[in-house]
């Protein structure tokens, strides 16, 4: 399949890809207004919440992110008393970082800010649907590896 087959740029798939990705942030952040989290901080609350430790290359990869995005927003995280981190057990070089106690009630917090965003967004696409729409984009992704 080549792009050749698409005649305007509303039948382009990247474009959808990129409006929806725009749109997501802009509704995200607007939820995320007075919570004390922007969309990268949210992004590794929303990782760290069913880990005990992981290293900041691991929370990166998960987030999709540059690391030294997440080495800045993990710092004003930890600032925050949101975080802390630690060397890592089996390579000292490694950081790796975990909620506190503090940081696991902002979990709460910032998933009943986000949530109607979740359920705009994928509302009126029944189970299915959204196990197709998530399978298709994890498809496109590893396509693009």
């Amino acid at each position: 399949m080549t792009d050749d087959r698409h005649t305007s740029y509303d039948e382009w798939p990247f474009y959808w890809l990129t409006r929806v990705h725009n749109r997501y942030l802009d509704a995200l952040n607007s939820a995320l207004a007075g919570t004390g989290l922007d969309a990268t901080m949210w992004r590794i609350t929303m990782i760290l919440k069913d880990c005990e430790w992981l290293s900041v290359s691991e929370i990166a990869v998960q987030a999709n992110a540059k690391l030294s995005t997440m080495t800045k927003a993990i710092r004003r995280m930890e600032a925050a008393g949101l975080v802390t981190s630690r060397s890592g057990e089996r390579d000292r070089r490694v950081t790796e970082v975990k909620m506190t106690e503090a940081g696991q009630a902002q979990i709460e917090r910032a998933v009943a800010a986000t949530r109607h965003v979740y359920n705009r967004a994928f509302g009126n696409l029944d189970d299915a649907d959204l196990r197709t729409l998530t399978r298709l984009l994890g498809d496109v992704a590893e396509n693009l590896r």
